[in-house]
């Protein structure tokens, strides 16, 4: 070796030595330590006791005896902390039976013997590190000879550090093998054993980062969390509380009740209704077709109360056929629809388990499963609503949401960007905690930091489920701590920093403008700008009533839309952020017959010119379709301005902006023979006097002349 070459390796010996004093120092300054000396098993390992395996804790040691002559054990327990920063792991164990190359030592990362790591010793002097992921198995470092490793009935040390992106392995003091540092599959931390080989573990010692839990800004420690109470908690399981965006309505799955569908009384969906007083109806369990023998879980209501989207698969007949995938029923005059299915392109799930939401508009589907590219467990993902009615395939939504555990219960708050969810893995306050996030752009991959929902909401126990209303004024989550035996339903204010953003709820109801009786029909809300649609509703068939949610930040069109009616168009301008509003407008629906007048509300006009705006443009597209699908349809345009200006000039106005539409219509290939047209100024106001009236006088108007 020449000179160069041993300066650069004794150079990078220091170099390595300085990362490693440097990495340890800090970790003694900021760090969790657990010991376990074994003196009791009060920090509950695994204890085995079969005919492949037995474990005990005595007199100061852990005993672990694997009997099989293949494969191997593991004994652990589990931890749960920020494994993207340094920590230490330190082991004192011997074999005391078995053959020299059976093999034992450190499992780390686990979440069982399908994902997991290994850092393994024999009593031959040899080492590996190895594991396995999604039951595939790989090798860092294959069975090598390591002299420092001690023989059959003697202690040995072993030693794994994370530093900086790296992890280093140590026997007995010495460093044997680095590799870069790679995610975890799980939290379980302990020791594997190989074939037909039994180990005396001496102590056992992880330091790791202590938890800095990020809470989500200045939370109202006033603001407590209610259990519902008895009439809607029991002795059985409440989970998946999804309240309607109204806050009138709250649907639960309870599980084991005496009333439950089928021989095992899995989860049925129950609804309770709030009094005007504020408290909540009793629980009724929904019938058949939304419960059947197998788990029913509501996972969305539509704004309306008329669509529910529930967890499972439902035969023909309304029977079970999976838990794995979502279902959509409508109501009808005569009850709900039997669900069916929501096709998801590629949609499969490894895991036993599995939750859902879509946002207010349905247009995206958020997901808790675990597919093969999952960090982890279950991991969320997103689809995207596609023109032919089916989701896209599922996209994994990044590492700034996912980690090497589990994720799952995502609730998408009305303004289609703040997300709750829960995790294992950010810093919380034990077991499952809440987190909430907000989206960043588009591609629903972005994410802010997600925040814990602090200590009010969250607790040491199984905390997860979080449904808001549209007002985002009250939360609905599921915990065992307080309950009435098993999971509840609890009520909490929210603080202005874990709130969605503000939105409007616009109801009413839909009328057949001719008979002014009520009708159901679908409920169509696009953006004004583009003409793409937004979302869509359905009234209620049986009072007409209806229910959408609008963001704020865009101007929007909404209408009804049915066969052989012709659409009454409304608007609102959101474009300014403001409160949360419940603003009331109904709808109305035109037959098509001759004599029939209908406004087209939308189409606007330069002020004072009869130039169109772009936003009239969609609902122009509509009606020149509209006149194809009835060529015989001819005719009578009328244009009426407001009633501020000269008569003369405000008559000329409305006989040229007439004159647009019918040019506009021609051009997109209606026969000018069919449209007939009259300006009539400022004669026929609807109103006067206010700026929101006189914009609605700028109006055209068409009649059917002839069908």
């Amino acid at each position: 070796m020449n000179m160069q070459n041993k300066i650069f390796n004794k150079m990078r010996f220091f170099t390595i030595l300085s990362i490693l004093l440097f990495g340890i120092n800090t970790l003694a300054q900021n760090n969790s330590k657990f010991i376990e000396d074994f003196n009791d098993n009060s920090n509950n390992w695994n204890i085995e006791n079969s005919k492949d395996a037995s474990s005990k804790v005595l007199n100061g040691v852990f005993y672990l005896n694997h009997y099989k002559n293949s494969a191997s054990w593991r004994f652990w327990k589990e931890f749960i902390f920020e494994t993207d920063k340094t920590f230490n792991i330190d082991v004192k164990l011997k074999q005391t039976s078995g053959a020299e190359d059976g093999g034992y030592g450190i499992v780390w990362g686990s979440n069982g013997w399908k994902n997991s790591y290994h850092f393994t010793i024999s009593s031959n002097g040899e080492f590996a590190i190895w594991g396995y992921k999604n039951e595939e198995f790989f090798e860092w470092k294959k069975w090598s000879a390591f002299s420092k490793i001690k023989p059959f009935g003697e202690y040995n040390t072993l030693s794994i550090k994370k530093l900086m992106g790296n992890m280093y392995f140590y026997i007995n003091g010495s460093l044997a093998y680095n590799h870069r540092f790679e995610p975890f599959f799980g939290s379980f931390f302990g020791f594997v054993v190989g074939k037909e080989t039994n180990v005396i573990v001496d102590n056992f010692t992880l330091e790791y980062p202590k938890k800095q839990i990020d809470i989500a800004g200045d939370l109202n420690q006033k603001y407590k969390k209610k259990n519902l109470g008895k009439s809607i908690n029991s002795m059985y399981s409440e989970i998946a509380p999804i309240i309607s965006p109204d806050g009138k309505t709250l649907y639960v799955a309870r599980q084991n009740h005496p009333e439950n569908y089928g021989s095992q009384k899995l989860y049925d969906v129950w609804y309770a209704e709030k009094k005007s007083d504020g408290s909540w109806t009793s629980m009724k369990r929904m019938g058949k077709p939304i419960n059947n023998e197998g788990d029913n879980l509501v996972i969305s209501v539509s704004p309306d109360g008329n669509t529910l989207l529930l967890e499972g698969l439902y035969s023909s007949t309304g029977a079970y056929v999976s838990d794995q995938g979502i279902s959509v029923s409508n109501r009808t005059l005569n009850g709900w629809t039997i669900p069916k299915k929501v096709l998801i392109d590629n949609f499969y799930n490894n895991n036993e388990f599995e939750s859902y939401c879509p946002t207010a508009d349905k247009k995206v589907l958020i997901m808790s499963v675990q597919r093969n590219d999952s960090y982890g467990n279950k991991d969320l993902y997103v689809s995207f609503l596609k023109q032919n009615g089916n989701y896209s395939e599922p996209v994994n939504m990044g590492k700034d949401l996912n980690t090497y555990l589990n994720e799952g219960t995502p609730f998408i708050a009305s303004d289609n960007k703040t997300l709750y969810f829960y995790s294992y893995a950010f810093p919380g306050y034990g077991s499952a905690d809440i987190f909430v996030t907000k989206r960043l752009d588009e591609t629903w991959t972005k994410w802010s930091k997600p925040k814990n929902l602090g200590p009010t909401v969250n607790s040491s126990d199984w905390d997860t489920y979080y449904s808001v209303s549209a007002k985002g004024d009250y939360a609905y989550l599921v915990s065992t701590k307080g309950s009435y035996g098993n999971e509840d339903i609890f009520e909490i204010k929210m603080s202005e920093d874990s709130k969605p953003e503000t939105v409007v709820l616009i109801f009413g109801k839909v009328f057949n403008k001719k008979t002014n009786k009520p009708i159901g029909v679908d409920i169509v809300y696009e953006d004004l700008k583009t003409g793409k649609i937004a979302g869509s509703a359905r009234s209620n068939p049986r009072t007409g009533s209806y229910k959408i949610i609008l963001p704020y930040g865009k101007n929007y069109s909404f209408r009804a839309e049915a066969d052989d009616f012709i659409a009454i168009n409304e608007e609102i301008d959101l474009l300014k952020i403001g409160k949360y509003l419940e603003k009331k407008k109904n709808l109305f629906l035109v037959p098509i017959e001759v004599g029939q007048t209908v406004g087209l509300q939308t189409i606007q006009f330069t002020r004072s010119k009869s130039e169109l705006t772009e936003s009239s443009y969609p609902e122009l597209d509509r009606f020149v379709n509209l006149m194809k699908k009835y060529p015989k349809m001819e005719i009578e345009l009328s244009g009426h301005t407001d009633t501020r200006g000269k008569p003369e000039l405000l008559l000329l106005l409305s006989k040229n902006r007439v004159k647009a539409v019918k040019d506009y219509l021609i051009k997109k290939g209606i026969n000018s023979k069919r449209i007939t047209g009259k300006g009539y100024g400022g004669t026929k106001p609807l109103g006067t006097g206010y700026d929101e009236i006189e914009i609605k006088n700028r109006r055209v108007e068409f009649k059917i002349s002839k069908m």
